[in-house]
């Protein structure tokens, strides 16, 4: 080959390249700051458990085939990147393969590894027929019909088809006509060619067609595949593409211990932030520099579509969709962040970008980032431009209003009087903290608003109570002291009232040193355990369901059937935010006669459309969220709907009545069926 002409292609593509991207990384680290590069050996297995072994695409149940074909193409990829390196060595040195460590002729491995990118090259090829089959024929509504798509899937089949092109004619001009070009030679593992199936046997196609032909195909072969990879690297830096060099850094760095990044504190008397409008999300450069790569990551797969409570009931939401809406602002903006750190301004972040009822369409359920094959967060950017709309521009719904005043004034969103929060208790005996003291008791029951206001979930807090009076734990409520934890305020995007709330919490539990505290609400759980340590509230926070499972396993609980045919609903904030999806059904597989699972389950379960504050907004568009997660309880044939979560059990309860099938389904907690089953 000719050095001196692959030395000027190298210097060219690979210096556009180097252009583009220093930009691109610029205008990152203008971005907001964030740490990322902790605990790296748990970073790493997150890098080859997700990235390279692809576990979110051949992992699920949901389109599995789909990401096996895409898993294949990503593993065939891998192996022919070093291939690649292997080909641009040639063309400065004969034989560069040679010089590689375990990769020369001398080795084993270095006939494997042909024998393995040859092969991996066919898989390749054939999975691009399958994508371009299914973007044209049967055509999932998640996947767009653009040219871009195709395209990047043309140029990937002309990089593999180049290279077989050029090793056929390779063997060819070597066996048929003895030209002195470099091939793997071994007196025990033999030639190159038969460790290459593939190039072989199109070799045995072209050579009849003469030396001459071969001659041209071998330099076409070599030279087409480098221009078309080097064009492709500096095309794909500019379309969803761009994933195949972010996302397993994107992968790496993930978030750890919690799903998603947790919610930045807010010092709200910082009078700069308020002047300069820094608090909250207002502008694309006050995202963070791993959103930004987010950003850049998305393989817009659409994966995100159909397990959004809100799209699959028609709302204006989809992540895919705010995904390409914030990089194509992020794209036109890159080079002003670059070089001044901030973007023109032409546009708002919300009203010119994300259309208003987008934003505030989401549950932050987080089925999304579950299903996300590259570990995009999503939800905190929904959050932290909720901040933004809430605390600088008071533009909310305005139906949670009234939500706000009762957190105000009566610490609940009901508003109902806050002297009146222990009142469901008052044939129980259970004592208020005031009355004793954290060394006389175990745990602190948390009975959240909704035990303590709502008539529905007063009973499951009853139900819960009289299981650990029965089990002989000594526990205590705070009563009247107890205020809403904060949660509808935060993922509203009200930090104001969150921290008013949170820190009185807080306080009060700090003051009476506990240390223990159970809880039938999992948005309580999620505050209490997640957020509270940010004001200095560290406590062992249990789900109703993890501590009555615990009494029954030191046989402090009997066990017992009723005659109920269950289907469990997974609360998003137990299960895809704190990873509890056993204790639950371990209490109903125990206490009801036979449990049938709803195809959407565990991870992958169906959002009730309570979260992220929807419970206080009217749901005006489309199906709504609780009907058709009904919907799908009905399908499995339950006689009962069991659930962990006081806002789904007034969805599911109100979506039931809805469907006029009150006396085929009825709702009931997992402590109430286990309480239940006691009786019986």
């Amino acid at each position: 080959m000719n050095p001196w002409l692959m030395s000027a292609v190298m210097v060219v593509a690979w210096s556009v390249f180097a252009l583009q991207m220093m930009i691109k990384i610029g205008a990152l680290k203008k971005m907001a700051p964030e740490s990322r590069m902790d605990q790296i050996p748990r970073r790493i297995g997150l890098l080859f458990k997700i990235g390279i072994g692809q576990e979110k695409l051949v992992g699920r149940s949901r389109e599995r085939m789909p990401g096996i074909m895409h898993a294949l193409i990503f593993w065939g990829a891998m192996l022919i990147g070093i291939r690649e390196v292997t080909l641009m060595g040639e063309g400065f040195v004969h034989g560069f393969q040679e010089y590689l460590p375990l990769l020369g002729s001398n080795y084993l491995s270095g006939f494997l590894f042909i024998y393995l990118y040859n092969i991996a090259e066919l898989v390749v090829l054939l999975m691009i027929l399958v994508a371009l089959y299914r973007r044209f024929v049967p055509r999932p509504d998640r996947l767009d019909l653009n040219w871009e798509g195709v395209y990047v899937l043309l140029f990937i089949a002309g990089i593999m088809l180049t290279d077989l092109l050029f090793d056929a004619a390779r063997f060819n001009l070597i066996d048929e006509w003895q030209y002195s070009l470099h091939q793997f030679e071994h007196p025990i593992y033999g030639q190159e060619r038969s460790w290459a199936p593939v190039a072989s046997a199109l070799a045995g196609l072209l050579v009849g067609l003469g030396e001459t032909s071969n001659s041209f195909f071998y330099h076409f072969g070599f030279w087409g595949h480098i221009a078309t990879m080097l064009v492709f690297v500096n095309i794909l830096i500019n379309t969803k593409q761009f994933h195949e060099i972010t996302a397993l850094p994107n992968v790496f760095l993930g978030s750890l211990d919690y799903p998603h990044a947790r919610q930045k504190w807010i010092d709200l008397e910082d009078e700069k932030a308020w002047e300069e409008g820094k608090i909250g999300i207002n502008s694309l450069e006050q995202l963070t520099w791993k959103q930004g790569l987010d950003l850049y990551s998305c393989t817009e797969c659409g994966r995100c579509y159909d397990v959004c409570p809100t799209y699959v009931t028609g709302k204006p939401l989809t992540q895919k969709w705010v995904n390409q809406s914030l990089l194509r602002h992020l794209r036109e903006e890159e080079g002003n962040i670059y070089r001044t750190g901030t973007t023109s301004g032409e546009k708002s972040l919300v009203g010119d970008v994300i259309h208003p009822e987008t934003l505030w369409a989401c549950t932050t359920c987080r089925a999304c980032e579950d299903a996300c094959p590259v570990s995009i967060e999503h939800v905190p950017r929904i959050l932290g431009m909720r901040q933004g709309q809430t605390m600088m521009e008071e533009a909310y719904p305005p139906e949670i209003s009234s939500a706000y005043k009762g957190l105000e004034r009566n610490f609940n969103p009901w508003g109902v009087g806050f002297d009146q929060r222990a009142d469901w208790a008052a044939e129980l005996e259970i004592p208020l903290m005031s009355e004793t003291s954290a060394e006389d008791i175990d745990v602190l029951m948390w009975t959240g608003c909704a035990g303590s206001f709502d008539s529905r979930n007063q009973k499951v807090a009853r139900a819960t109570a009289e299981l650990m009076k029965k089990a002989g734990v000594r526990f205590a409520i705070l009563g009247s002291e107890e205020k809403c934890t904060g949660d509808l305020a935060r993922r509203s995007g009200n930090e104001m009232l969150f921290q008013m709330l949170a820190s009185e919490n807080v306080e009060t539990l700090n003051g009476y040193g506990v240390k223990k505290i159970v809880t039938q609400c999992p948005h309580c759980l999620n505050a209490l355990k997640n957020e509270y340590p940010d004001l200095g509230g560290n406590y062992e926070v249990l789900h109703h369901s993890q501590f009555l499972k615990k009494l029954r396993e030191e046989e402090k609980l009997p066990q017992g059937k009723n005659d109920r045919n269950v289907t469990y609903h997974d609360p998003c904030y137990l299960g895809r935010y704190n990873q509890e999806y056993d204790s639950p059904r371990e209490i109903i597989s125990e206490s009801a006669s036979s449990v049938t699972e709803m195809q959407r389950h565990r991870n992958e379960s169906f959002c009730c459309g309570a979260g992220g504050a929807r419970m206080w907004m009217e749901e005006n568009l489309g199906t709504r969220i609780n009907e058709e997660r009904v919907r799908q309880a009905e399908e499995t044939g339950a006689n009962t709907l069991a659930t962990g979560c006081p806002f789904c059990m007034t969805m599911l309860s109100d979506g039931i009545a809805a469907s006029g099938n009150s006396e085929k389904l009825e709702t009931r907690d997992v402590a109430e069926l286990m309480l239940e089953s006691i009786k019986t």
